[in-house]
């Protein structure tokens, strides 16, 4: 229970930042804008496994947001994943656990990281401001850090371009789906 003065919110995990309408018994009273924000990380940026929800975790640890109709999945242009915009630095995190089938980096994609899910499924975190922390073979679980935000690549501006693809997975025959359909957005 919230003690004395104090509010106790459950968000739902689709939920953006917003006003805040707080409803009592004494009746309805608005707040202030409701900011939504990373769980606590640990030193170095991963979040804690017992904080990690059974269903994944966002992969930017920070401030975000997701731009225009051109960020999104297809975008109008066939844009394979969705764009998620962050400062530079911010960090990312693996969404789910799995392995890592690439770590590297390319002219378009900039620095880039693929892990791929158990399940076959794969997703990939590209235009990372320098190499991963991670490398090829690498087991991940969900919430450890795979690098930061940045703008590699073909990139203008500071975001990650997070796509999910399928099994068998990244350009291994699988197909992309928008990833925000399933991730949370915690």
């Amino acid at each position: 229970a919230a003690a004395e003065g104090q509010v106790r919110v459950t968000v739902p995990a689709r939920a953006r930042s917003g006003p805040v309408e707080v409803v009592a018994s004494t009746g309805r009273a608005r707040g202030p804008r409701l900011t939504i924000s990373a769980p606590p990380e640990s030193a170095d940026g991963s979040v804690p496994a017992e904080q990690v929800p059974a269903d994944g975790i966002f992969p930017i640890r920070g401030a975000h947001d997701y731009g225009t109709f051109v960020n999104s999945f297809g975008g109008g242009r066939g844009h394979q994943g969705q764009d998620v915009l962050a400062r530079c630095g911010t960090p990312l995190v693996a969404a789910l656990a799995g392995t890592v089938i690439q770590a590297t980096s390319q002219s378009r994609a900039g620095n880039y990281v693929v892990v791929q899910t158990a399940g076959g499924a794969s997703y990939a975190y590209l235009h990372m401001a320098a190499a991963a922390l991670v490398e090829k073979g690498d087991r991940v679980r969900a919430g450890q850090r795979l690098g930061d935000v940045g703008s590699t690549g073909r990139s203008s501006a500071c975001h990650l371009h997070f796509e999910w693809w399928t099994a068998p997975g990244w350009y291994r025959g699988g197909k992309p789906v928008d990833p925000l359909q399933s991730l949370p957005r915690r």
